[in-house]
């Protein structure tokens, strides 16, 4: 197949690129400073790929959508779906998949990861992108649109907002980072790794994953309800009803926080290590 990626310099652009041409297909890549423009990749290749920041994805379906060939493919790497989808399907006479993988462009390969897929229209191209991934180690979620946008609004727009959150009250008590590691315990020192994982990115696409996602602001006015109900339980040293709420949450989350003992005991032993 010749699969063009536009956005195909950036690091996810960069990884995909990498990953068809281990599949044996010919890559065509356009970027800002590549003499090959985005139409004529849309309009010479089988799967067009748009591999560039969520704010500037809509005007470039509109811009290439027309041009992409009737038996040819047009997908996304967006982490928001309803809105993409949407307009490759208005924009385009083709094949439409939306795509979320779910890691970030670091990984050595693919093997493992989760790659969410959102069928728009064509059924072949689907099932052949579909394959072509199981093939190479990834695992699959299939999804609606609508569905990716609910679910990404909960683990991506509010994990991040909590870690936002969280390191600012580090910052307005003043809290030297480097000493606070000095009493932590393995989750402390986990929480803070991971915290900042997340804010030594590009914060210009966590913006985007905030803001654009139409589904995060009821997912966060959740948060901070809740946020606000435990303080007044602290506020009033509730203690009984602390416990209760406490237990609420346990019981929630059911079997899964065994699992999830059992799971982080062995990465929490890794961190004792190094």
């Amino acid at each position: 197949m010749k699969v063009g990626i536009i956005g195909g310099k950036g690091l996810m652009g960069s990884f995909f690129s990498d990953f068809f041409r281990k599949n044996n297909n010919e890559v065509i890549i356009s970027d800002k400073d590549t003499t090959i423009k985005p139409i004529e990749v849309a309009s010479n290749c089988d799967i067009v790929v748009l591999s560039v920041p969520i704010s500037v994805t809509p005007d470039l379906i509109r811009e290439v959508g027309p041009y992409v060939k009737e038996n040819s493919l047009l997908c996304d790497l967006t982490s928001i779906k309803k809105e993409p989808v949407e307009l490759m399907l208005k924009y385009s006479r083709s094949s439409v998949v939306g795509l979320h993988p779910l890691f970030g462009p670091g990984i050595k390969d693919i093997k493992n990861q989760v790659i969410v897929m959102c069928k728009g229209r064509g059924d072949n191209w689907y099932s052949w992108l579909k394959e072509t991934f199981i093939n190479s180690g990834a695992k699959i979620k299939e999804s609606t649109p609508e569905q990716h946008d609910k679910m990404m609004a909960i683990i991506q727009g509010l994990t991040h907002f909590t870690f936002i959150t969280i390191t600012h009250v580090l910052k307005d008590l003043g809290v030297d980072v480097k000493e606070s590691l000095e009493y932590s315990s393995p989750i402390y020192r986990l929480r803070i790794d991971m915290i900042s994982r997340i804010l030594n990115q590009n914060p210009e696409l966590y913006a985007d994953i905030e803001i654009l996602n139409k589904e995060t602001k009821n997912v966060i006015k959740k948060y901070i309800k809740n946020v606000k109900k435990l303080y007044k339980l602290i506020k009033k040293q509730d203690k009984e009803d602390f416990i209760k709420y406490f237990q609420e949450a346990s019981n929630y989350m059911g079997e899964t926080k065994i699992r999830a003992e059992e799971r982080t005991n062995k990465i929490l032993n890794f961190i004792s290590e190094i």
